[in-house]
């Protein structure tokens, strides 16, 4: 893999969906390069400091984000730009719609969206959005968006051709916590809080099609819940280390996995990442000295996946010595991600947040285990390809397919503390990004 050199950001730069341009923000600067040649193509100077980016997915326009402005330019026409004034409240979030021509703003609080019309500087509003819960349909022609009104959860969806009202209707939801559209864009999987554990799945009529729940003593909510890009499965990750996948062709529960407390090495690729300390008894022979960072190859019959345990913390006052305070730290399935072909599993637990497992849908079984000496800040697919990238906040990304495992360190003149990936849409670039630089790596 080669490598670009090191550009400065205040935000998390972002490709184009065409995955032609990089956008990044400095300062009040926004810029913006050609992916491949990494030429300057458009410098703005916003009115105060940028805190978000966003492109539209014509890759035509790109949104800079401050606390109550938001700025639009275009790549097309460098004269025109334009400018909202968000006064009431501030502005939380913003979204392209997917005809490029639309702004949806959500407002600090979550007191309402509004919907711009960029080219014609009108506007509309939704009421009671619960916070981010509102999602745009895979090809474009609806708007979901979860509504709280009452102690209540309810279902609004939107046609983005007239943005009028479809369908309305209540859900059985304690407190929504999510949704995701099916792959189809014809059904909505949505599920409920942390100490609840139930799934649902609607037709956009409000139609139920599917329940699931599981009423344990010990059982507890969901943490997370992606659908396969087939669309067959959708994975859901629990508190208690169990990962089930829902059949969505029978509406059954086809796989109940748990995380193991051990693996044999001789079952499961086990890689685990080793970091030599520098050597040397004199400054010289120190800065000659290269450390050593590979994986190993663990094949024990019986090797232990760490858990961490939960930490309560006990606090005192001089009032009261009895008084407690628990600090739990966050625990069970918090990611999973999907590979292109809906074949695999990447799962990171935060119980052993130094591991990411992948998982073999065809087996319901462990593929392999990375071990890490950081714990993985971000993982991700390639978009077209078998192959998983994995960040630890070093000057490194670690890259797993299923010929091997590999540890690929930066160069000094592109050093980046990596903390977030993202592949271009075509898998050909790699964005790499800190708190302050980035780079973009490419496949040779």
């Amino acid at each position: 893999m080669n490598f670009s050199k090191r550009f400065k950001n205040s935000v998390t730069p972002v490709f184009s969906e065409c995955g032609k341009m990089v956008a990044n923000a400095n300062g009040s600067k926004v810029l913006v390069r050609d992916v491949n040649s990494l030429q300057l193509l458009q410098m703005w100077v916003c009115y105060d400091t940028v805190r978000d980016i966003v492109w539209s997915p014509d890759s035509n326009y790109l949104a800079s984000v401050s606390d109550n402005k938001i700025q639009l330019w275009s790549m097309s026409d460098s004269a025109w730009r334009s400018c909202i004034s968000e006064t009431d409240g501030g502005v939380d979030s913003v979204t392209w719609s997917p005809d490029s021509r639309h702004l949806l703003v959500l407002h600090q609080y979550s007191v309402f969206i509004t919907i711009w019309a960029v080219e014609f500087a009108t506007q509309m509003f939704i009421k009671n959005p619960k916070g981010a819960l509102y999602r745009f349909s895979g090809d474009g022609k609806y708007l979901a968006v979860i509504e709280r009104t009452e102690c209540n959860d309810y279902v609004a969806v939107l046609s983005t051709r007239t943005w009028k009202l479809t369908s309305h209707f209540k859900l059985p939801t304690i407190d929504a916590a999510g949704f995701e559209w099916s792959p189809s864009n014809l059904e909505l999987c949505i599920w409920d809080h942390m100490f609840e554990h139930r799934l649902y799945i609607y037709s956009l009529d409000g139609s139920l099609l599917f329940t699931h729940e599981i009423k344990k003593p010990i059982s507890m909510g969901l943490q997370c819940v992606a659908w396969s890009p087939c669309g067959q499965y959708i994975a859901l990750g629990t508190h208690t280390h169990y990962l089930y996948l829902i059949n969505r062709t029978n509406r059954k529960v086809a796989g109940e996995m748990l995380i193991p407390e051990s693996v044999s090495g001789k079952e499961v690729q086990y890689y685990r990442e080793e970091h030599n300390v520098i050597t040397g008894n004199t400054l010289v022979e120190r800065l000659q000295s290269q450390p050593e960072h590979k994986f190993q190859v663990v094949t024990d019959d019986n090797i232990e996946m760490k858990f961490s345990e939960i930490v309560v913390k006990k606090k005192t006052t001089k009032t009261n010595d009895n008084v407690k305070e628990k600090r739990v730290k966050r625990y069970g399935i918090t990611g999973i991600k999907w590979s292109h072909d809906s074949s695999h599993l990447a799962v990171l637990d935060a119980s052993i947040p130094n591991t990411i497992s992948v998982w073999n849908i065809a087996d319901k079984d462990i593929t392999a285990v990375l071990e890490f000496v950081h714990n993985p800040k971000t993982f991700a697919w390639h978009p077209q390809l078998l192959r998983l990238i994995i960040a630890s906040g070093d000057n490194n990304v670690s890259m797993w397919e299923y010929d091997g495992c590999w540890i690929i360190e930066l160069p000094a003149e592109c050093s980046v503390n990596v903390n977030h990936t993202t592949w271009s849409n075509d898998g050909n670039a790699l964005l790499l990004s800190a708190k302050d630089n980035f780079c973009i790596g490419f496949l040779e």
